[in-house]
């Protein structure tokens, strides 16, 4: 029944997609006599004279699959225009007030990141006029979030110019990173952060960064006794996290911070 079924649905796709039927093959369903087997024999028949109907009706549906899914692509964007456009915590680099904006999601240890990063600035170099936004996305391991902690912190304690000298020596960085290598970059981008070995366990995995000066809460409500002010680009351990809070500690204080407000990777 099942393949009966295909048969009729595919033969149903052919007249209605196509009307390529000959005449003769068209009478027959005009019949009403015309049984199943029959029309199993023509569907059959009709196939092997003509397979590229298969070919095109599969490029047809790709293409309808394709366009479904460029438009869920530009819904979303949409909707997230304001984070990706005008977050505040992303380094911008040319006219911020341009009508054309190149967004790149970096990871510092991807390949084809590296491999892109001199055709990149070549064209921000002759066509300044273009704004440029650089959106960290570790996704390649603890090196890669360990190396956007570092630029995030540089970001936010330094200043978006040592940020870009920083940001340069890793995307030209050959090979594997680590803690010694990224210390060492910071301190020749002009970083004036000397403590990175004390900053909270910086290689830590549920270290995460302060983006914005919020209020340190005893409890998970704005409403419970305030613990202290944390400045932007200081260093937290998350312990746990409830809803839109974690409890975090900090060089001895202890306390729950609203998760938006952070930076990093939480297990």
């Amino acid at each position: 029944m099942i393949n009966k079924l295909k048969y009729l649905i595919t033969f149903f796709l052919f007249i209605t997609n196509y009307q390529v039927l000959h005449s003769d093959e068209l009478s027959l369903l005009s019949d009403e006599k015309l049984d199943i087997n029959e029309l199993n024999i023509l569907i059959k028949e009709y196939i092997l004279k003509n397979p590229e109907i298969i070919i095109e009706a599969i490029e047809i549906y790709q293409k309808r699959q394709n366009s479904k899914t460029i438009d869920k692509e530009k819904k979303l964007i949409k909707s997230l225009r304001t984070e990706i456009l005008d977050d505040k915590n992303s380094y911008q680099y040319g006219d911020i007030n341009s009508n054309t904006t190149i967004v790149e999601f970096i990871d510092y240890n991807c390949g084809y990141c590296k491999r892109n990063h001199n055709i990149i600035m070549k064209f921000l170099k002759k066509n300044n006029d273009v704004r440029y936004i650089v959106k960290e996305l570790p996704i390649l391991g603890e090196k890669s979030i360990l190396a956007s902690k570092f630029a995030i912190l540089i970001y936010l304690k330094d200043g978006p110019e040592v940020y870009q000298k920083f940001y340069n020596f890793l995307m030209t960085h050959k090979k594997q990173l680590n803690f010694q290598i990224l210390k060492s970059y910071a301190s020749k981008a002009g970083s004036k952060i000397r403590d990175f070995d004390n900053q909270i366990n910086i290689k830590k995995v549920n270290s995460v960064i302060a983006v914005k000066d919020k209020i340190l809460f005893e409890k998970s409500t704005i409403f419970s006794e305030p613990v202290a002010k944390i400045k932007r680009g200081r260093l937290l351990i998350v312990k746990k996290c409830e809803n839109d809070w974690c409890k975090v500690e900090t060089e001895g204080l202890k306390g729950w911070i609203v998760k938006k407000n952070l930076w990093g990777t939480i297990d």
